[in-house]
Parts: C-alpha cells; sequence; structure tokens
C-alpha cells in the first residue's frame, strides 16, 4: 500500500520535544539514470526495469535498521537535511519520497527549518503539477543539473537534454521553489573559448535563482570521457586559460550579488545549501541507498565511523532483504585523521576552520595542530586570514584550495 502524501506544513512540523544533542543528516541515493554522461564515474547504472518496488522497500528497510542502529531514532537529534542524490532521482515515483520522509518523520526529530533536497535533470523533470506534487510530499529545495546551456557542450557531455528544456526545467522549478532552485554548470569544455564561458555565464545570470554550483570539468578515470582524452580526440583547456575561466566566473557572480561561499558554490539572499555545508562543516550524515557513504558518530562509544554501501543495486537489495542493511564496511576514524579531515573540508569554504569549534572537536588547539612556519608563510601570501575566531581562506587561496591544504595539514 502506498502511504499517504501529507503536506510539507503537517511533515516538517516542529516536535513539542528539546533537541538536546548535534543535528545529523541524512543522504538517499537513487543510482539509476535515463544515460550515463562521458565524464561522470559517480554509482550509476542505466536500467530501462527498474523495480521500484523493490528500491523503495530496501531504502527504507536498510534507513530503518541504521537510524536504529547508531541511536537516532531517539528524537533527541533533529535531522539538519535530508538530500535525495544519485542517479537521477526525480525518475523515482513519488511514493518513493513520500514513504522515507514518512519514516524520517515517525523515527527522528524533523523540524519546520529541515531542509529536504532532491536532484533532478531536465531531461527528468516533468510538469509543474508533478513538481508540486513533490512539494506537498516535503521537498523544499530542488537542485536541476543543467551543466550548459549550449546544445553543442551538452552532446559532448553525453546529456540527454536540450538548452530550451534547461530552461524550460528551470523556469518550472523556480515557480514552484521560488528562491530555493539551485543549478549546476560545468566550465573548461574542449574548445571552449573564454568569450563562449562569458556567454555562458551571462545566459546563467539572466535565468538563475539564488544558488549556483559551478565546476570545472575533470578527467574521472574510467570515463568515456578519459578514454577520449587518452587517445588525443578530446583536448581540454590548459591551466593558463582554466584559469582565466575562474577569474571571470568569481567576477561575474559577485557583480550578480553572489557570495563564493564555497570552492563551487555560490549563493545570494542567504540561500546557502544547508546539506553540502554539513559535510563541509563535520555534521555527522547517515549514508543510505547502493553505494551510499557515512559519516556518523556511535553514541555508545563517541567514536566517529566512516560508512560504506555496497555499490551494485541488485546485491545492495539482496543484503537489506536478509540483513536489514546493505552496509559492507564501517572504519573508524582515529584522532589525527579526524584532525586532517576536519581542516581539508572546512578550507574550502569562505568560513574556513572555526578555532573553537576544532579544539571542541579534536581537543586540541588548531594554531598547536598546525606548523607555523607554513601558516605564516600562506597569511604572507594572502593565501589565509587568521583572526580570534578563525583560520580561513582568501579569494586568493580558495582558487588553489587543493594546493594550500596539502601545504598547512601536517
Amino acid at each position: 500500500m502506498r502511504p499517504s502524501v501529507r503536506t510539507l506544513s503537517a511533515l516538517l512540523s516542529p516536535k513539542a520535544i528539546a533537541a538536546t544533542q548535534e543535528p545529523f543528516s541524512v543522504y538517499i541515493h537513487w543510482p539509476y539514470c535515463l544515460s550515463k554522461c562521458t565524464y561522470c564515474n559517480f554509482n550509476k547504472y542505466v536500467d530501462p526495469r527498474v523495480n521500484h518496488e523493490r528500491m523503495e522497500q530496501a531504502l527504507i528497510t536498510e534507513l530503518e535498521t541504521e537510524l536504529a542502529y547508531w541511536g537516532l531514532n531517539q528524537k533527541s537529534r533533529p535531522i539538519r537535511s535530508v538530500y535525495f542524490g544519485g542517479g537521477t532521482p526525480s525518475l523515482a515515483r513519488p511514493s518513493m519520497f513520500s514513504s522515507i520522509l514518512n519514516v524520517l518523520d515517525r523515527m527522528c526529530y524533523l523540524t519546520k527549518d529541515t531542509e529536504v533536497s532532491m536532484e533532478g535533470n531536465p531531461s527528468s523533470s516533468t510538469s509543474v503539477e508533478m513538481l508540486q506534487s513533490l512539494r506537498d510530499i516535503g521537498i523544499n529545495r530542488y537542485s536541476l543539473g543543467v551543466q550548459s546551456f549550449q546544445n553543442h557542450i551538452l552532446k559532448e557531455l553525453g546529456r540527454d537534454h536540450t538548452s530550451s528544456s534547461a530552461l524550460r526545467s528551470l523556469s518550472d522549478a523556480r515557480s514552484v521553489w521560488p528562491g530555493k532552485v539551485s543549478m549546476d554548470l560545468i566550465m573548461g569544455h574542449a574548445g571552449q573559448t573564454l568569450e563562449e564561458w562569458r556567454k555562458e555565464l551571462d545566459t546563467t545570470m539572466d535565468v538563475v535563482d539564488d544558488h549556483l554550483s559551478l565546476y570545472h570539468l575533470t578527467v574521472e578515470p574510467g570515463t568515456e570521457l578519459q578514454r577520449s582524452v587518452t587517445r588525443g580526440v578530446v583536448t581540454l583547456p590548459d591551466n593558463d586559460l582554466a584559469t582565466d575561466m575562474y577569474e571571470a566566473m568569481i567576477e561575474v557572480t559577485s557583480k550578480a550579488g553572489f557570495e563564493h561561499y564555497e570552492v563551487s558554490n555560490f549563493a545570494r539572499n542567504g540561500a546557502y545549501s544547508i546539506h553540502n555545508s554539513g559535510h563541509w562543516l563535520g555534521i555527522d550524515y547517515l549514508g543510505i541507498g547502493p553505494g551510499a557513504h557515512g559519516r556518523i558518530r556511535d553514541p555508545r562509544t563517541t567514536q566517529r565511523f566512516r560508512t560504506f554501501n555496497i555499490r551494485d543495486p541488485a546485491g545492495w537489495m539482496s543484503q537489506c532483504a536478509e540483513s536489514g542493511t546493505g552496509r559492507r564496511r564501517t572504519q573508524a576514524i582515529d584522532a589525527e585523521e579526524s584532525k586532517r579531515e576536519f581542516i581539508v573540508l572546512a578550507m574550502r569554504t569562505k568560513l574556513g576552520v572555526e578555532l573553537d569549534k576544532f579544539q571542541k572537536n579534536t581537543g586540541q588547539e588548531l594554531l598547536k595542530f598546525l606548523d607555523a612556519d607554513v601558516t605564516e608563510a600562506c597569511i604572507a601570501a594572502g593565501l589565509i586570514t587568521l583572526s580570534a575566531q578563525s583560520l580561513s581562506p582568501t579569494e586568493k587561496g580558495m582558487a588553489v584550495a587543493d594546493e594550500l591544504v596539502a601545504r598547512l595539514v601536517p
């Protein structure tokens, strides 16, 4: 039987119970797509015969099992965010979202401020009426994988939508979730010029809502793009052109009122991604679904763990049916690794590493953990700033975030 569809206000109403522990997030992975993009190495599968009932039941089973295992079903830790990613979650039936949110509403502490996001592609986005039904179920933020407004680039990337369908989908989503729609865009395509990238940015600023994720096209192992680059069929922009594109991105988004709050993410009017911000700032998150991973603290020992799920959907569903979860491995995060991970992730953000939070989470002062000479050199080079509250990257530092943390982290 399909669960009843509940209104957003009923689903996310405040509970008459105080949250006395740290919040956590939930990530739900839907692994299926209509096609696979040339650059993608995510855990995605193209399957025209998806068993929706079996997948939905496995997700619910694993969610209930994992919530209980980690002591998250006591209504003492508020849920900061829920994120439906993939894959292409907009291919799933609305009943899946309703079922999962009903489980979380029943077992956990949802609030009116809990962010509930889902990813969608222009090719799989449906009517405004369908988007409205998702909103009424409880989805309150939508992330659209546009990637480009140029049809020849979309074809090169293996995307199965067009510029016109992207514009239509974006407009539809904004009518349903005004101020709560994010879009992804990729730069650095083969043959792309700086002038073409500026035109892409100008088009984006005309239609974007209040959140934007901008990524540089990267060559991931095992992808069609990697094979094309290796054979010399595709040549991507050199470092100088990539730098010019990055600087144009910063210039255009700034003029449009966007704050560059994370290496690849921009927001205006305070429309930050609560879910992704949680990862960068070290918030616990539970990973549900094939190939999902998590970072979660065991309440019985306070030890933090990484969790890894079986990647193959069929194998994951079978194990969920047999043992209640598709988890394949749990790895303890030791104290030194936890410190390094905290810095690496936080230094991707404009906020940086908050000194008091680092000491609270790790038991050590940040400036005693870092090498003083390296820290002073990075400050002198204009890559970071140090205040009484935090160690933060400058705009110059965010542009070389990977190199920066490689120097900083012992």
